[in-house]
């Protein structure tokens, strides 16, 4: 198994599992209002509705304050049990902005009439908003694929080969897909380092349809940034291979991306993966997922 870091997250590790980089800023005037939508999108549901929530809570107790401020403009009409004079504030703030309107209570004055038309406007922008947000959260075009956990090299074809593999979890075709694989080194440039990214070559870094699985193989020859590592060399010098796969969801007509990272302990040398695809006696192929990330040393498989 890969080994767990307990320190900063790399780059490889932001995008296997998180969405933002594990960094620090400083020079950066970034107040709490300053790109809201985008955060607002990117966080998670739960995150959203606990801030919907607390937002909607603050507007009302903010305008049944308002509305406490005219003891008489409020009037509670009909029979039923009769709430204190901030709470008949607060409910009945609940029923303007939700367009409720239950009928039980109502404004008795000029002053508040005037502050529920306020309440109303206000609560429309703020209803079209979170409209529109849950709209553009579920509406972002998803692809669900798996990456192994860990990378390969292994001999293929007479050149050691860099492998790793992916499959679309969803039961439909991901066309035009294609993979881009880079390097991340940090190199020495007189006093300073430098992080810089290399490409490398595919054997294959497109296909007409993805639907299955897919073993992404980059050749280690002389031209390769690779060349000449061993597994040591590599976990030394805490280079990062970063991932991105792209194509169009053939069920959405939409664009998808995916990315995944490895750095130190997650390529092995001398490994290969087992296989997951079979064939039953039907002719049905089948992927066993369960043993989708094994490897064992080469030659064991």
């Amino acid at each position: 198994m890969p080994p767990k870091s307990t320190g900063p997250r790399s780059l490889s590790q932001s995008l296997r599992d998180f969405d933002s980089l594990d960094v620090s800023r400083e020079g950066i005037s970034q107040r709490w209002y300053q790109d809201l939508y985008h955060r607002w999108v990117r966080a998670s549901w739960p995150m959203f509705f606990t801030g919907f929530g607390a937002v909607f809570i603050c507007l009302n107790l903010a305008f049944a304050c308002l509305y406490a401020l005219d003891p008489g403009g409020l009037v509670q009409a009909g029979e039923g049990p009769d709430s204190s004079a901030f709470l008949k504030c607060f409910f009945f703030s609940v029923h303007t902005v939700a367009t409720v309107g239950y009928g039980n209570i109502y404004p008795n004055s000029i002053y508040v009439n005037c502050v529920v038309i306020v309440e109303i406007a206000l609560g429309i922008l703020v209803f079209a908003l979170t409209s529109g947000m849950v709209f553009a959260r579920f509406s972002i075009p998803r692809a669900r694929i798996m990456f192994s956990d860990v990378a390969v090299v292994r001999s293929f074809e007479g050149y050691p080969t860099l492998m790793f593999r992916a499959a679309n979890q969803r039961n439909n075709f991901i066309v035009e897909a294609g993979v881009r694989l880079s390097i991340l080194r940090s190199q020495p440039d007189g006093p300073r380092i430098m992080r810089r990214f290399f490409d490398l070559t595919l054997l294959r870094a497109t296909t007409p349809v993805f639907a299955l699985t897919w073993l992404v193989m980059h050749r280690i020859d002389a031209q390769s940034p690779l060349y000449g590592l061993t597994q040591a060399d590599f976990d030394a010098q805490d280079d990062e291979l970063i991932v991105l796969m792209t194509g169009m969801d053939s069920s959405l007509s939409q664009t998808v991306m995916a990315r995944h990272g490895y750095g130190p302990g997650r390529v092995l040398w001398d490994h290969e993966f087992v296989d997951v695809l079979r064939e039953d006696g039907h002719g049905r192929r089948w992927i066993d997922y369960s043993r989708f990330h094994d490897v064992v040393p080469t030659g064991i498989a």
